[in-house]
């Protein structure tokens, strides 16, 4: 779903957040086509840098601004457009041999087929992305983990006061809930990127016939027998079995 100007402009200043939670800095300004559609927004990063966020990664949730992980919009992408196409491959695989000319219906499977290919190449580089992205989640929740060590060890040796030590694990345990959530769903993106490209790669490509074909009759063969005895079908019928 595409934002508008009147989703964006009240939010000036407020916070963005990302789909896990986590603040990603403060709304500043953004850029809108003529039809009011948003582009990208610009986002502060604390006090250190802009950060620019492309407008089909923005959505809004419960009243705040939500921006969707790079490597998640891609892959969705990837996955939607692969099942469009997965379906459409498929279902030209059910019409019937006479309605279309095989010709026709040759030239729409090469193009799905081309399409099919691009987006398994895009979507084997989505799934790298994800991967990455998991491992240095893994690596990020280790020096959580080491954060949270440190502040305990501080706080039971009597250096660091209680409500200091309540503020800082309070802050530390909330970007591990979100690390791990943010994690859990990247398996299941991933899982689900690969059943797609499984399914799309299972489409076989079946012969088109344009016409069916003919029924064969068989010569009669003279009738044997006594004079008056009932005659044989002169022909005989041969079942079809078109492919």
């Amino acid at each position: 779903m595409t934002l508008h100007l009147e989703d964006v402009a009240h939010s000036i200043g407020r916070e963005v957040y990302d789909e896990y939670g986590r603040i990603i800095g403060v709304l500043t300004s953004f850029s809108s086509n003529v039809e009011g559609e948003i582009e990208y927004i610009e986002v502060k990063i604390a006090d250190l840098t802009l950060k620019r966020i492309d407008g089909g990664r923005v959505k809004v949730r419960d009243g705040k601004l939500v921006a969707v992980p790079e490597w998640k919009h891609k892959a969705t992408r990837i996955i939607a457009a692969l099942d469009r196409a997965y379906r459409r491959r498929k279902a030209l695989e059910g019409i019937s041999a006479g309605d279309i000319p095989a010709e026709v219906v040759e030239s729409l499977k090469r193009k799905l087929d081309e399409q099919i290919k691009r987006l398994k190449i895009q979507a084997d580089e989505s799934k790298r992305e994800i991967r990455e992205r998991i491992n240095a989640i893994s690596d990020e929740s280790l020096h959580v983990e080491s954060a949270i060590a440190l502040l305990q060890m501080t706080y039971f040796s009597g250096e660091v006061r209680e409500e200091q030590y309540t503020q800082g694990m309070n802050n530390l345990r909330k970007l591990k809930r979100a690390l791990t959530a943010e994690k859990e769903d990247a398996k299941k993106v991933l899982d689900k990127l690969e059943k797609t490209i499984e399914a799309a790669s299972s489409v076989k490509h079946q012969p088109h016939t344009e016409h069916p074909v003919p029924a064969q009759h068989t010569p009669a063969k003279p009738a044997t027998g006594h004079v008056g005895a009932p005659k044989k079908d002169d022909t005989l019928l041969v079942k079809v079995v078109e492919e």
